[in-house]
């Protein structure tokens, strides 16, 4: 999964310029530091873990600090840094833990040091994506931007999420690492949230606003709202039509 993680940064702008690994309670994890290459302060800490050791952590905020203060203390930190790093927890799913769900909330939740994100994937559904690209001879981000739009496949996620799990990994990683381009057709032209965000200084209010609704939208996802009406909703954020709207 790291590797289609590097591939939809490296897509977004972003170069991979630490690979390393930290120790933590006698286990190591290997962590990939992602710096934009435009916007130097922008970073994306990607820390990969089994759920099994996660779950286990004697301290999920003494893990943080750890984390911190490794990147406090790494050659490329720099302080503007602070305000604008995300950490991804790339959690492969091994028990099916109950307590994930919980502890997603509480990581996620944290106001302290990043931006936090708690992605959790299963191996076969890592193959399956893979497999998708290769068959569609598109990269994921690009597949991505296809998959997510396609309203049939969104039909079938929101009538039984259970059985649609690739969209639900697709959707997981949209919401997980939120620079990823998604472009929306209307009336003939193709707006792109990158595109968006570049220009933010000519934005109206009314486009402002726009951007401070998507925000809350996400920040709240987790405590919320289910991922079918989440998509939904962050649509109608950015003013489109939902994708369910646009399916009747």
């Amino acid at each position: 999964m790291i590797n289609i993680i590097k591939s939809v940064l490296f897509d977004c702008g972003y170069e991979d310029v630490v690979q390393t690994e930290i120790e933590f309670e006698k286990l190591k994890y290997k962590i990939d530091i992602f710096k934009n290459e435009y916007i130097g302060s922008q970073v994306f800490i990607v820390l990969q873990t089994l759920e099994s050791q996660l779950v286990s952590l004697s301290s999920i905020k003494d893990f943080i600090i750890e984390i911190a203060n490794f990147f406090r203390e790494s050659e490329i930190y720099l302080p503007d840094m602070d305000k604008n790093t995300s950490l991804v927890y790339c959690v492969k799913n091994d028990i099916n833990s109950e307590k994930l769900d919980v502890l997603k909330v509480k990581i996620e939740d944290d106001p302290f040091y990043f931006k936090k994100y708690v992605f959790s994937y299963s191996e076969a559904e890592a193959d399956e994506l893979k497999k998708l690209c290769k068959q569609r001879k598109q990269t994921p981000n690009e597949l991505i931007q296809t998959y997510i739009l396609d309203t049939n496949n969104f039909s079938r996620f929101k009538k039984n999420a259970s059985n649609e799990k690739l969209y639900r990994l697709v959707s997981e990683l949209l919401i997980k690492i939120p620079v990823i381009p998604i472009k929306f057709k209307t009336q003939g032209q193709i707006k792109s949230v990158p595109d968006f965000l570049q220009e933010i200084q000519k934005c109206n209010n009314d486009e402002v606003g726009k951007l401070d609704r998507i925000i809350q939208t996400l920040c709240d996802s987790e405590r919320n709202l289910e991922q079918p009406e989440l998509i939904d909703r962050i649509l109608e954020d950015w003013g489109f039509a939902s994708v369910e709207d646009e399916n009747e």
